[in-house]
């Protein structure tokens, strides 16, 4: 008994060893605290200016837009400034920005504010004792119109009209979120159900690069860096308040402290990753370009250079199958030398944990050359490279075929 308990021990010491080497997981630390005063997840400053009305008094249109303000406060993605407060403050800043109603004075009002966007809109009473209600969300960076809606309502459907309306509003604006945790597989990012992700949603990974240097140190801090996004997340499982997924399409692996961020509307959110993809892609085929030295040679060698290229890969693909195949069968035959293990088997089960050892490492030394040449086939264009992240959850797939 002994014996049998001693073998299992050393079983247990080389699965933990081979496991560790194939799934190395970096041991991140939490960053939930330090996340809440990062200024690149805080939330978005919001200025919802009094909205301008047609058929109704301007007390009546103060208390619409107040009700707007709140139902978008609500759905806590952003940090809403109403005209209200906006007013008291502009009366002792720039008075002569008062009354605001239109984009161009609320852009002003914004920027002494401090707030990213702008909430303007249009209230009218039309037949029925109908409002209708047009709003218009403006980026303050650029000017540009992130999102427009057009809505009717009555008294008895107001409610749930305007928090459709909200919600649309948040759907409509960035979501950023930060990584917790990640390895060579998965990311976990501290965005879970509250904040409205979903299983399947995508995200963009990225990090903020310092551009700092003598030619721009005249610029201030928040100025003094860029976005460099590094690879794609889908989403496969997702908590209250954090998530777990797969990324792909990455030009290095995603680490602690960086950043993601999408739209929750699936239209905008399609639109960013499509456009984010073909971005990597070009980055990716330039690493390569760098990496590997680029040696011009005659057009006549190609066909000869892509039939040696399609020989070494089906050969490394046949010797990845063959130690698969006896690493499944040594840690079969390991499995039953233990569950029937005597006096006098020592020799046995040695051997068959050691072949269990040699083949296992020898099936991941083929696995890496092989994924060296499928990158070397896709920059050389003998691949076309496709990617499934639609898998089980912790799963990625990547299919390539051969194109000849």
């Amino acid at each position: 008994m002994k014996a049998l308990v001693f073998w299992f021990g050393i079983l247990c010491f080389v699965f933990g060893v081979i496991t560790a080497e194939a799934q190395e997981m970096p041991k991140g630390t939490e960053v939930l605290k330090a996340n809440l005063a990062d200024p690149e997840t805080a939330q978005t400053g919001l200025l919802v200016l009094q909205f301008a009305a047609t058929g109704m008094t301007d007390s009546a249109a103060r208390a619409y837009s107040s009700m707007i303000a709140q139902n978008v406060g609500n759905t806590n993605r952003f940090l809403v400034t109403d005209h209200e407060q906006a007013e008291q403050v502009m009366m002792r800043e720039n008075p002569k920005l008062l009354p605001c109603f239109e984009i161009g004075c609320g852009i002003q009002m914004a920027k002494i504010l401090g707030a990213d966007r702008i909430l303007s809109g249009n209230l009218s009473l039309g037949a029925n004792n109908y409002v209708l209600l047009k709003v218009k969300l403006v980026n303050v960076l650029d000017n540009s119109i992130e999102f427009e809606d057009e809505i009717r309502f009555t008294d008895e459907t107001m409610d749930r009209r305007l928090y459709t309306m909200a919600q649309g509003i948040a759907k409509n604006t960035p979501l950023k979120g930060k990584i917790l945790r990640a390895n060579n597989k998965l990311v976990v990012v501290d965005l879970g159900a509250n904040h409205g992700v979903s299983v399947g949603d995508r995200f963009v990974i990225y990090k903020n690069q310092s551009i700092s240097g003598p030619e721009t140190s005249y610029l201030s801090n928040s100025s003094n860096s860029r976005r460099a996004n590094i690879g794609i997340l889908t989403i496969t499982k997702v908590g209250d308040f954090s998530s777990e997924g797969v990324f792909f399409q990455k030009t290095e692996n995603p680490d602690v402290g960086q950043y993601v961020t999408t739209y929750l509307e699936k239209r905008k959110q399609i639109q960013l990753i499509d456009y984010v993809r073909k971005e990597l892609d070009t980055s990716m085929r330039h690493v390569f370009e760098i990496e590997r030295k680029v040696e011009i040679r005659p057009i006549s060698l190609e066909d000869i250079d892509k039939n040696r290229w399609i020989t070494s890969v089906r050969l490394v693909e046949e010797d990845r199958d063959y130690w698969q195949m006896w690493m499944i069968g040594t840690g079969l035959g390991t499995g039953f030398f233990l569950s029937q293990f005597k006096n006098g088997d020592d020799l046995k089960v040695m051997a068959v944990i050691g072949g269990f050892a040699y083949s296992s490492i020898q099936f991941f030394k083929t696995k890496s050359l092989l994924k060296g040449l499928v990158q070397e086939g896709k920059f050389k264009g003998y691949l076309d490279v496709t990617f499934n992240p639609n898998l089980p959850s912790g799963k990625l797939g990547v299919g390539y075929h051969l194109d000849f």
